[in-house]
């Protein structure tokens, strides 16, 4: 005779497992419904895994990519600000210059003082930095490209004081030009001190510094051997170079520096009417000649940022576009959750109830 036996025992262990398997899939249900995505995207998606991945990794890359062009936007944004501030204060000491072309005036020891205060804002904007990195000293992004107008711990001379030697060293001497010949003479010495060459050939005489290593520390324009110095350009993205490099030794830069130190270097009130005319019409001309260039320099720059806008503006986009896409593969329908959120309470309650019946039977029930 063959007895059928069901263990009360074994039935609570299987409705346990059971109930707990059914608390874990509420748990999972409820953060589907918490997150809006699926638990589980692979068993979710089943043979479009392989595309969701695909689209999760370009997802991320294009993040990466606006993440990028939005550091390199507030860097030219902050350059852009610099040059715009060169050029205001350029312009004041450009028109305060100008009045005195004809003959010396009482004015210009104001004019020195003028000069020189907008110098050390043109060469405070010159080292302007965003982020980590300094703005115009090109590759060279750890180091103040210029150096401080009065100088600094280095032990070199003060950029004020290399200017004014080398005019004291083209007139033979005197602190400032006494005829036409040495306003010739000086302002040719100043164009040498002013150039870039080559940094392993030696300085022209009666040079003993360089607006290279002298008053600027940046990257050099040229390489040793003569080869041109790599300049800055970012890639926002595989198919556009952007190129950014405007330097503090770049022509532009250069010219104004030579002009703003010229008027800063000496009270030209002082010098005799036949070298004054000369010196100051040598002077406004750098300064001119350089805010053009600076005017030049921004509108590209204005240019490169408007074009950078374009980029930004196509990957928001685009990410606007694949987060739609991922959002339809990965996420969960809220009715579906809620229904089988409703069905999982009904399945746990049930088995509850089932196991807590169990549990009460005991072999005194059937005697």
């Amino acid at each position: 005779m063959l007895y059928n036996a069901v263990s009360t025992l074994g039935l609570a262990k299987r409705l346990q497992t059971a109930n707990t398997d059914l608390q874990l899939e509420r748990l999972r249900n409820n953060d589907e419904i918490a997150s809006g995505r699926h638990f589980d995207v692979a068993k979710a998606l089943g043979a479009r895994t392989g595309q969701a991945i695909a689209l999760r990794n370009l997802y991320d890359e294009t993040d990466q990519t606006l993440k990028s062009t939005a550091l390199l936007q507030g860097r030219l944004g902050t350059m852009d600000s610099a040059l715009t501030n060169i050029l205001s204060a350029g312009q004041d000491v450009l028109a305060a210059a100008s009045v005195g072309l004809g003959q010396p005036s009482p004015t210009g020891s104001s004019l020195q003082v003028r000069a020189r205060a907008m110098l050390d804002q043109v060469v405070g904007m010159l080292n302007a930095s965003s982020g980590n990195g300094y703005l115009f000293g090109g590759v060279e992004v750890k180091t103040p490209p210029m150096r401080a107008v009065q100088g600094d711990e280095s032990g070199l001379p003060s950029p004020l004081r290399i200017v004014q030697d080398a005019i004291a060293a083209a007139t033979g001497g005197t602190s400032s030009p006494q005829t036409p010949a040495e306003t010739a003479a000086a302002v040719a010495v100043l164009d040498e001190l002013f150039s870039v060459r080559d940094p392993a050939l030696p300085l022209p005489p009666p040079l003993t510094q360089g607006f290279e290593g002298g008053l600027y520390r940046g990257a050099t324009a040229l390489q040793p051997g003569g080869a041109d110095t790599p300049r800055l350009s970012a890639r926002p993205d595989r198919s556009t170079e952007i190129p950014y490099g405007i330097q503090a030794n770049d022509p532009a830069m250069r010219d104004l520096l030579q002009g703003l130190y010229m008027l800063a270097g000496l009270d030209t009130s002082q010098l005799p009417l036949d070298a004054y005319k000369p010196y100051m019409e040598a002077a406004v001309a750098k300064v001119s000649g350089g805010l053009e260039g600076v005017r030049e320099a921004t509108a590209q720059l204005g240019i490169h940022r408007a074009q950078l806008d374009d980029v930004a503006d196509m990957h928001t986009t685009q990410l606007r576009i694949l987060n739609d896409q991922l959002d339809a593969m990965e996420s969960v329908d809220p009715a579906e959750a809620s229904l089988r959120m409703n069905q999982l309470e009904v399945q746990i309650e049930a088995t509850s109830a089932a196991t807590a019946r169990i549990a009460r039977m005991s072999l005194t029930n059937y005697l």
